[in-house]
């Protein structure tokens, strides 16, 4: 197969217990070995990762995640640790973990002491250290709700002194304080090839009487004018008033421009919302306007021909969408299941997906 052709799955089961309940998350390693995050009917998180006779699969001793309806934060770091970050059913309290030995758990604190308010919809990160001093490497950046605002997270040294040890202390902010109009719904936070980070989420109108989500982005810029200087967040709406979007996912190419995949439940469309350098930036495409089902988590990213790939579930089926041309699609049916879709490419360009057919996890590669 040619890496311009539509991809041909080799798909398996990676959980046949029945109890796969969702907040699938999928990442991969720099071996190009699978690892997939997700919960059980039960709420417990359970991390597996492929290997050569089959599927190793973890349940994590860290008491069950809050049944939220947003992916449980899994990464995996350049020693091929895996990292987790889900909130708690307990308390809703926001829990850390890492395997090393073995795994280690903690609570993320606010500026303010351990989290009191309600914690939803947390997105996980690892700094990729490539332009940065090797102490940000694999730190881990979390952004998440609370309290009707975004709020974003990292356990990393000072700037000013990186040999110091890393920590939360000072390193957690509001990036956009609700109102009147709620902010944070569904946030999920990403590097570009640059370093830059920026989280995508909605915001909810509902307060004001509006069945309403709108788009926005939240980009961080460095604090660099003086030493001690903050980093500060910009946040730019990038859609209009009359969409109730959800559930978005976010990517980026390797020429600078990023894009979110979201259900658009109104239409119920799958819309890709493409931003950067640009004079027609921020520009909105329908992926598909026949999109069927209420929790549709999609996944985006790009491919080896630099084509925008998007993974979503509509009428009981795994879709595979590429961007060929400007609001352009391929639309490919893969198999049977689609809810909690993830995708990733990984260092080769194969592509990888999971996602719940029922109770039944899945996971599929294409060469």
């Amino acid at each position: 197969m040619t890496k311009n052709m539509a991809p041909t799955f080799d798909t398996e089961v990676v959980d046949k217990t029945g109890t796969a309940a969702g907040q699938v998350s999928l990442a991969v390693d720099e071996t190009n070995t699978p690892w997939i995050a997700y919960a059980t009917n039960g709420g417990n998180v359970v991390v597996a990762h492929r290997e050569e006779d089959g599927w190793s699969r973890t349940e994590l001793p860290a008491g069950p995640a809050a049944r939220d309806i947003y992916r449980i934060g899994l990464a995996i770091d350049s020693r091929e640790r895996p990292h987790v970050a889900f909130p708690t059913e307990a308390d809703d309290h926001l829990v850390y973990g890492v395997r090393d030995t073995q795994w280690t758990f903690e609570d993320v604190p606010t500026s303010g002491g351990i989290l009191t308010g309600r914690v939803r919809f947390v997105s996980l990160r690892l700094h990729p250290g490539v332009f940065s001093p090797p102490a940000f490497k694999d730190t881990p950046n979390l952004a998440y709700q609370s309290g009707f605002s975004l709020w974003y997270a990292t356990k990393a040294p000072p700037k000013s002194t990186p040999d110091s040890p890393p920590r939360w202390k000072k390193n957690v902010q509001r990036v956009d304080e609700g109102d009147v109009v709620e902010k944070g719904w569904f946030p999920v936070l990403d590097f570009d090839a640059q370093e830059t980070l920026r989280i995508a989420y909605f915001d909810d109108l509902s307060a004001t009487g509006q069945a309403i989500r709108r788009l926005r982005v939240a980009t961080r810029v460095p604090g660099t004018d003086f030493p001690g200087q903050p980093d500060s967040w910009q946040v730019q709406l990038m859609s209009g008033d009359q969409i109730l979007g959800e559930y978005p996912a976010m990517g980026h190419s390797i020429t600078g421009e990023s894009f979110i995949s979201y259900h658009e439940r109104t239409e119920r469309a799958l819309k890709l919302c493409i931003f950067g350098n640009f004079p027609e930036s921020p520009a909105t495409e329908t992926v598909s306007n026949q999109v069927a089902g209420d929790d549709v988590h999609s996944a985006c990213a790009v491919n080896h021909n630099s084509r925008i790939c998007v993974v979503y579930g509509s009428e009981g089926r795994l879709k595979f969408a590429t961007r060929t041309g400007i609001a352009t699609f391929d639309l490919q049916d893969v198999e049977a299941g689609g809810a909690w879709s993830d995708l990733v490419f990984d260092r080769e360009g194969s592509a990888h997906v999971a996602h719940l057919n029922g109770s039944e996890l899945r996971y599929g590669l294409a060469p």
